[in-house]
């Protein structure tokens, strides 16, 4: 069948990406060939367009995506032509109007979730899913801090957090986005930028001087000091994104006169290698928007050929919900 992806023939601004044509083969052994319906655009695909990510050239981008079926490779069991499905976490190659992808990483819809909703919450979901649920006990009297509580994965995090009782330090990019947090459930709101000592000052005064056991920290080397200080004893640091840049490496002895601390850098890649692992995740997703505990917020849906533009609108920090593209657009459009 003749395909349409999105391909980066060098690094750079959204301009190096645009539309190419293939012919799709009929799957392999172990695989699928699928019909893309909703692609979810994700902050590591601005990453690897930058070169910020180690990959070779060309390249293609998208790690999530919902669609059907079109037909079983041998060996495939569990599928059938015309199941609705989605993915997330590669092989890269989401952004098309069709592909071949492993078996092992696509998972069947259930009727209560529709295509756009599964590709605006599948991947951010399931790195919510692990941040919560796989990481460490959270005990209802737990105090958190969230960064980028309004952010992709924090507006499924935070109210996963909530059902489990712990209590929410959220911080915000700008003034504007502090409803945002709150809506989603967060206890108390930090406005970046602010010093490292100030925002562990007030998070102490929120905590009665005890800190956070948990710090989830996607931003980086501009929120890491503050996250760490506001740690109580025997805290966690889960570095988990680095959007203001990576953190300097972190000595040992640093840890341990802070309160015995720990620090993980995981991985979704690791927390769903298994298939297992993978269906488990999807399943405490779908459950929590079967429950309404999380809720799809889509900022935008834009035909395939504007992945450039989705990209920049989610660069310019102006959206509020996930960036979708479709494949309704018309072919060749650049």
């Amino acid at each position: 069948m003749q395909n349409q992806f999105i391909q980066g023939r060098s690094f750079g601004d959204p301009g190096v990406l645009s539309v190419q044509s293939e012919e799709l083969g009929q799957p392999d052994e172990g695989q699928l060939l699928l019909r893309h319906t909703a692609i979810g655009v994700n902050f590591i695909d601005i990453l690897q367009r930058r070169g910020e990510l180690a990959s070779d050239l060309p390249y293609r981008l998208g790690l999530e995506a919902a669609g059907e079926v079109l037909s079983v490779g041998t060996g495939v069991q569990g599928f059938s032509q015309g199941d609705r499905i989605v993915y997330a976490g590669g092989p890269m190659g989401a952004y098309a109007k069709a592909r071949l992808l492993p078996a092992a990483r696509a998972v069947r819809l259930p009727d209560h979730v529709d295509d756009r909703t599964a590709a605006a919450v599948f991947f951010k979901g399931l790195t919510a899913d692990y941040l919560v649920h796989r990481l460490r006990p959270i005990s209802p009297d737990d105090a958190v801090l969230f960064t980028a509580a309004a952010g992709g994965v924090g507006q499924l995090a935070v109210p996963m957090l909530k059902e489990v009782g712990a209590t929410v330090i959220g911080t915000v990019g700008s003034p504007g986005k502090v409803e945002a947090a709150r809506q989603v459930g967060c206890d108390h709101v930090l406005v970046l930028p602010i010093s490292a000592e100030e925002g562990v000052a007030r998070i102490k005064d929120w905590t009665g001087g005890r800190g956070v056991a948990i710090a989830y920290d996607s931003v980086g080397r501009d929120t890491f000091d503050m996250s760490l200080g506001a740690l109580s004893r025997f805290g966690l640091l889960v570095s988990y994104g680095w959007s203001s840049g990576d953190v300097d490496p972190v000595p040992l002895a640093r840890l341990r006169q802070m309160g015995s601390l720990y620090v993980t850098r995981p991985t979704i890649a690791d927390y769903t290698a298994s298939r297992d692992d993978l269906t488990a995740g999807a399943e405490r997703v779908f459950d929590a928007l079967k429950k309404n505990i999380i809720r799809p917020r889509i900022h935008a849906e834009l035909p395939l050929s504007e992945a450039g533009h989705a990209h920049r609108m989610i660069e310019d920090r102006s959206t509020q919900g996930s960036v979708l593209l479709t494949t309704e657009g018309k072919d060749g459009e650049a």
